[in-house]
């Protein structure tokens, strides 16, 4: 239930949307959630008496069994209504008919657009790429995350107007993503939740007919919209030549930005990068609260030059790696940066300057 749960908005227009579907099969009980956009399905064991199936309130469910002190429990339909009981505990619950909920598609027949990836995959590019997709409702081709195949090559890429982030990543067997398929953001992240507590590989299967794409990992199916828009061009617009290239400490760079957050936030969080020599300055100031500067070695390529960025894009990048040793290329003033991890051309960060 915690994890149907994060699939089902109490906001929705149909009451129904704010149930999770139960369903007694002669496998056992199956759970499903969905907001439209996004569904899960779940297999749990059981003993099955007599199929049948109803939607009750998520919320109440999930509250009650997280109350309970018992290890199984007896469900028991009273026409729209579900009773439970275990133990010295008993509840009723009303609901809806088990045909007002959406119907979720099923993997059936389409193994011809199916593919499987590992769990890494996928916890990298929800680290490492999900990030940069937008949250602006406004523009919803921007909130998602586009996968691409060229090759044996799968490229991941996140932008929001203002950064972009772009994963590389070799694979087999996924040519029937073609030029690229968009996935909302949120379903990467909640598939990477997912995985975090299962060993099994992710299979990924096209349902060009629904414009769904569902996701299976063991007992767990996760169903995901397909994103319909024109997706930027994103080659276009990352530089290919540089004048100034910077490896830098990735922990000294995070500290030294979160001491100058604390006052690039009163001024549109802008700080500014000052590079003179083998010497990086990172300054920030308010005129309401005060100033910040400190200073770090660094090794340099190029030319000195001054450039301001939003300080959380960056922070947002050096969160999303490990690495200790960090790159950042620039050309000018006004040119986007690069950021990258050293050793690795497998990850990009493009995040746009500041005029100031």
């Amino acid at each position: 239930m915690s994890n149907i749960s994060r699939v089902i908005t109490g906001r929705g227009q149909l009451p129904v949307l704010a149930n999770v579907l139960i369903e007694a099969t002669k496998g056992g009980l199956v759970l499903s959630g969905t907001n439209l956009d996004l569904g899960m399905r779940m297999e749990l064991g059981g003993k099955t008496e007599e199929e049948g199936s109803l939607t009750v309130p998520a919320k109440t469910l999930a509250e009650f069994v997280g109350s309970m002190n018992f290890e199984s429990v007896e469900m028991t339909t009273i026409g729209d209504k579900l009773k439970l009981v275990g133990g010295k505990q008993q509840a009723t619950m009303a609901g809806i008919p088990a045909s007002e909920f959406p119907v979720l598609p099923r993997t059936g027949k389409n193994k011809e657009k199916s593919f499987s990836f590992s769990r890494k995959v996928i916890s990298e590019i929800a680290m490492g790429v999900a990030y940069a997709a937008s949250t602006d409702e406004s523009r919803p081709v921007l909130t998602g995350v586009r996968f691409s195949v060229f090759g044996n090559q799968l490229i991941v890429v996140a932008t929001d107007g203002f950064r972009l982030a772009k994963k590389t990543i070799k694979i087999d067997n996924a040519t029937m993503l073609g030029e690229g398929l968009i996935l909302p953001a949120r379903t990467i992240v909640e598939l990477s939740r997912l995985v975090e507590n299962n060993k099994d590989d992710v299979s990924m299967t096209w349902i060009p007919e629904n414009n769904q794409v569902i996701f299976g990992l063991g007992e767990i199916e996760l169903v995901s919209r397909i994103l319909q828009g024109n997706f930027p061009d994103t080659d276009k617009i990352i530089p290919k030549d540089f004048k100034t290239e910077l490896k830098i400490d990735r922990e000294e760079l995070l500290k030294d930005l979160r001491g100058a957050g604390i006052f690039a936030r009163e001024n549109s969080n802008i700080v500014k990068f000052i590079v003179h020599g083998s010497l990086l300055t990172v300054k920030a100031q308010a005129s309401s609260v005060g100033e910040n500067e400190s200073e770090m070695e660094i090794e340099k390529e190029g030319e000195d030059l001054e450039v301001a960025f939003n300080y959380k894009y960056l922070l947002d990048f050096l969160n999303s790696v490990s690495a200790e040793t960090v790159t950042l290329k620039l050309n000018e003033s006004t040119a986007a940066g690069v950021l990258g991890v050293e050793g690795d051309e497998s990850l990009i960060s493009l995040v746009m300057p500041v005029r100031v």
